[in-house]
């Protein structure tokens, strides 16, 4: 009798120690760590609004437009806490080289980066530099749109592309899918008053999106085909990409940058005490690599939606691993990369993708 007490107490040490190794082992094997997250909610472009929008004079003040709100900002803030949570012990103490952190030259891009870098990296020990306030400057980087091409809109920078996005809307292929759409097409610029393309869709999804979440009643026509107006965003996301040539030049860079990096860590040229890159940017950039990546699903990413790709060392064989958080439930999702399955080595990921990863920016002129 005065031995089962002991067995049992026994079996449950092996249990905590068995769970404590397997932990240890995934953190071990980690070595970097790559996130791409859109921004937080957010004010109307100013830019895109159409020319019959009720709302047109409305400034928003005193946010303004394109900005975030402070949901948006809640929502940033979480994403920080949410990667510390998941990497606390990778990512350790702070320091200058621990983080590389980017953003699109927009203010709600880096407004949410700075955002994610004050929830993710507060201060401790010596970095506490004033009490009662629970927060350190992180610095961050981004390049112009004229010079960006990892992360910008390939539409403003990159010629190639532009004429190869429009040569694709004349294709039989794409005429097809918009086909059963004249009707719709027609409505929507009779009650915009405006001429509408493929693009105009989406802005006119996030006009009427983003008026609705600030408090304004969307007008009668428009909330009666408001899903089918959602079902032409996501349109474009696969339209957008829809030609090896199209994911090359709107993902195939931030992929190429990805790849390199991790590369250039693993060798040791670059980036030793490096743990994790940033990216701030926007639904489109995260919508484009999934479908780079061959896991896309007809959705829009949502407000603060981040992928994760964890560089890891099993066996002495450096590999990815995708997740995605897209809220739909409480941690990110593990993907399993088409032909390559959930943990991709570097090589393979490498030679699966090759004919999507431009060589130069060159390619856009």
């Amino acid at each position: 009798m005065t031995k089962l007490p002991f067995v049992l107490g026994a079996l449950v040490l092996v249990a905590v120690v068995a769970e404590c190794r397997v932990k240890r082992h995934s953190d071990d094997t980690l070595e970097l760590v790559h996130v791409i997250f859109r921004h937080g909610d957010r004010t109307p472009d100013k830019s895109v609004i159409y020319k019959n929008d009720p709302y047109i004079n409305v400034t928003y003040y005193p946010i303004g437009h394109g900005q975030l709100t402070n949901a948006g900002k809640r929502k940033e803030y979480q994403i920080g806490k949410a990667l510390r949570k998941r990497y606390h012990t990778f990512l350790g103490e702070f320091t200058l080289d621990t983080v590389d952190s980017r953003c699109t030259d927009y203010n709600r891009t880096k407004m949410s980066l700075q955002l994610v870098l004050a929830s993710l990296f507060p201060p401790t020990g010596e970095h506490v530099w004033q009490e009662q306030l629970n927060w350190q400057p992180v610095p961050f980087n981004y390049w112009p749109v004229e010079e960006d091409h990892v992360l910008a809109d390939p539409m403003k920078n990159c010629p190639k592309y532009r004429t190869a996005f429009f040569d694709y809307l004349l294709s039989p292929e794409a005429k097809d899918m918009y086909t059963n759409f004249t009707e719709l097409h027609n409505y929507l610029e009779q009650h915009t008053g405006q001429l509408l393309h493929s693009k105009s869709f989406a802005e006119l999804y996030f006009t009427l999106t983003t008026e609705h979440e600030n408090g304004y009643t969307m007008p009668e026509w428009a909330a009666k085909v408001y899903p089918q107006i959602k079902h032409l965003a996501i349109m474009d996301y696969n339209v957008s990409t829809s030609t090896p040539q199209l994911k090359r030049l709107a993902s195939g860079f931030l992929a190429k940058k990805i790849l390199d990096d991790t590369v250039a860590k693993t060798k040791g040229d670059k980036y030793k005490d490096t743990k994790v890159f940033l990216y701030s940017a926007h639904e489109s950039n995260v919508a484009h690599l999934l479908r780079f990546l061959g896991i896309f699903y007809d959705h829009v990413p949502p407000y603060g939606s981040y992928l994760t790709i964890e560089v890891h060392n099993q066996e002495d064989t450096r590999g990815f691993k995708v997740f995605y958080q897209d809220y739909s439930s409480d941690k990110p999702k593990k993907y399993k990369l088409p032909n390559c399955g959930i943990f991709c080595p570097v090589d393979k990921f490498e030679a699966l993708y090759k004919e999507l990863l431009p060589e130069s920016e060159q390619e856009c002129f």
